[in-house]
């Protein structure tokens, strides 16, 4: 018997070309946070935990970022007050809110 499933989703496939645009999205997301913030590279990195040069490096999409650096830098922005939001054409769109009154 042919299982008809039509309603199934296929299983989503990360082709390399999709790889490359999440990872120029990060980077671009990473540059405008910093921009709002006025931070330096150097700033971010200390503040995240990873040297002046990764941020470099994650900034121009020259690397695959880790999961855990790629949440640690997300961390220390949304407790910054800036946060992202996708825009149905497919970008984002940058939010920035009062920062959190930890400090």
């Amino acid at each position: 018997m042919i299982d008809d499933n039509r309603d199934a989703k296929p299983p989503v496939v990360r082709t390399a070309h999709s790889v490359d645009r999440e990872r120029h999205a990060f980077a671009a997301k990473v540059r405008g946070a910093r921009a709002v913030l006025g931070w330096s590279q150097a700033e971010l990195g200390q503040r995240v935990g990873v040297t002046q040069r990764s941020i470099n490096r994650l900034e121009q999409a020259n690397v695959d970022i880790r999961r855990s650096t790629a949440v640690a830098i997300e961390e220390v922005l949304r407790e910054e007050g800036v946060s992202f939001e996708p825009i149905q054409s497919g970008g984002f769109r940058i939010v920035v809110q009062p920062r959190s009154s930890k400090r």
